[in-house]
């Protein structure tokens, strides 16, 4: 039997992979409550934050008439996302159906 240092399991999980993937989970998450309370109340729960990277923020919404209502008040809520995070210069919108039924 090896005779093995213990090690405490806190310090195993917060250096692991697993530990920024739930960081980014949880800033994600985050981010989507702060924009579903921004953003005008007839978008609220008709999209998800699905990614933010390179200054673009990556959202999936419902159905086109959604993106389209969305891309047709683009300055605007662009302009709501970068009072929280100023880095973002863009919004990516990608129709997702299943939101539909969440």
């Amino acid at each position: 039997m090896r005779n093995n240092k213990m090690k405490n399991i806190t310090d195993i999980v917060e250096k692991s992979q697993f530990a920024e993937i739930a960081k980014r989970g949880l800033f994600l998450s985050e981010l989507n409550r702060k924009l579903q309370d921004t953003f005008p109340p007839q978008f609220k729960g008709r999209f998800r934050v699905a990614n933010i990277r390179d200054g673009v923020l990556h959202c999936e919404v419902q159905n086109a008439m959604l993106r389209q209502a969305i891309l047709f008040r683009r300055t605007e809520l662009l302009g709501l996302v970068q009072q929280a995070f100023p880095e973002v210069q863009q919004l990516a919108l990608k129709i997702n159906p299943e939101l539909a039924s969440l």
